[in-house]
């Protein structure tokens, strides 16, 4: 980059002020997840790639939502 800076002593403009989106850090809550080694066979992997790449998610991404799906369908008592 050989671009010149041009320094000026004219004001600057100020961008437009918006509405701070994040939530407080107090309300702020990180989700304690654990690992789970999970064995499928080639075939099961390879279905469940095809779905992901459809969906545009990763397998991982995919098998946790429909785990938590299926857990929300049938609570425990």
């Amino acid at each position: 980059m050989r671009k010149k800076i041009k320094y000026t002593d004219e004001p600057m403009k100020t961008g437009k002020i918006v509405k701070d989106v994040l939530p407080k850090p107090e309300k702020l809550s990180f989700r304690k997840e654990r690992v789970l080694t999970l064995r499928l066979d080639e075939p099961t992997v390879e279905g469940l790639k095809a779905v992901a790449d459809k969906k545009g998610l990763g397998i991982s991404t995919l098998v946790r939502m429909w785990v938590r799906e299926r857990l929300a369908d049938n609570p425990s008592t």
